[in-house]
């Protein structure tokens, strides 16, 4: 006997198997005219629609046999997908390849075979279209050409399937996401966080209100939104430093951009943002594409540390004139 050989694409082969999502799928009725068709078309006792995956043949669909599966190393289907061409035995126990296989000299005694491989969307061979008999039969082109006809009608029915499968996790992960996205958007309003994005290519920006509110703003008086915003409200000291840690973050050196700014507010003020983002895309060619982050307004907390350190400031200049060394408190 002659075990089939693995084809060269193997892994892909099993790979858009899997991804069919048929193998071990109930019964179905949709593929079951096809065996029924090629049943009562050729007049065979067997008539079977397989999938053959990495150590098995399992029948999706199957007319005159009571098997589920057999072996892939004993499986004339195997040898179809190996070839990916219609293999067509008049006689199993008159072929070299297959006169002592198990399922000749046993049952189900296969005598005819032929089988027209099916495939993929990608056009990769997914098992066999197939009939048996248990007799020795000579089939004429024109029956040949038939199955192959069949095949084809079944393979179309295989792309339907795997589309429609593909169609409802696409509908299932639309409904995931969006469930996360109103997460995060609750998470973000609740914790009153000021987002942006900004496509470093093209200057293009988006900002959420909150971004706008911080400095005193309604979103759409900042229209149109782009990275231009920012610099014209930031203080122009600040900006500098701005492009000398981005560049570092850009070039891999720094793993997140953070910096502590100055922005105008509306009414002519300045408040201190923290804002802190990371490329999230970058090009084919690894310049940064998008970039996407959060402000804060550390406003208050700026405010604090700076009463804090005049504060010691007064405390140092009153010790110093009564004599007293406090250095090591500033040290720590």
């Amino acid at each position: 006997m002659l075990s089939p050989e693995l084809p060269l694409n193997e892994a892909e082969r099993l790979q858009a198997l899997y991804a069919t999502g048929l193998l071990d799928s109930p019964d179905s009725a949709e593929f079951d005219r096809f065996t029924r068709l090629a049943q009562a078309l050729f007049g065979c006792k067997i008539s079977l629609f397989t999938l053959v995956d990495e150590n098995r043949q399992w029948f999706m669909s199957r007319q005159g046999i009571a098997l589920k599966e057999t072996p892939r190393d004993v499986s004339f289907c195997a040898h179809a997908v190996f070839d990916d061409k219609v293999l067509y035995v008049p006689d199993a126990r008159a072929d070299a390849r297959f006169a002592d296989n198990p399922l000749v000299t046993g049952q189900p005694a296969i005598r005819l075979y032929a089988g027209v491989p099916l495939h993929s969307v990608e056009g990769l061979p997914l098992g066999t279209l197939c009939i048996i008999d248990d007799i020795p039969r000579e089939l004429n082109q024109l029956q040949l050409t038939l199955l192959q006809d069949l095949a084809a009608l079944a393979e179309a029915e295989i792309a339907r399937s795997s589309l429609q499968k593909q169609a409802q996790q696409l509908a299932q992960d639309k409904e995931v996401l969006e469930h996360q996205r109103q997460r995060l958007s609750a998470f973000i309003e609740g914790s009153r966080l000021a987002t942006w994005e900004w496509n470093v290519q093209t200057g293009d920006a988006m900002f959420n209100g909150r971004w706008a509110e911080i400095i005193g703003y309604e979103l759409h008086e900042l229209m149109p939104l782009s990275v231009e915003t920012w610099l014209k409200l930031v203080h122009p000291a600040d900006k500098a430093r701005s492009e000398r840690l981005l560049q570092r973050h850009f070039d891999g050196e720094l793993p997140f951009y953070e910096l502590e700014c100055r922005m105008q507010h509306k009414a002519g003020h300045w408040v201190w943002i923290l804002t802190q983002g990371k490329v999230i895309s970058r090009t084919e060619h690894g310049a940064p594409r998008i970039m996407a982050g959060t402000h804060q307004d550390i406003t208050e907390r700026k405010a604090n540390e700076e009463a804090i350190t005049e504060a010691f400031s007064l405390l140092q200049r009153v010790c110093r004139n009564a004599g007293l060394d406090i250095s090591h408190l500033n040290s720590r």
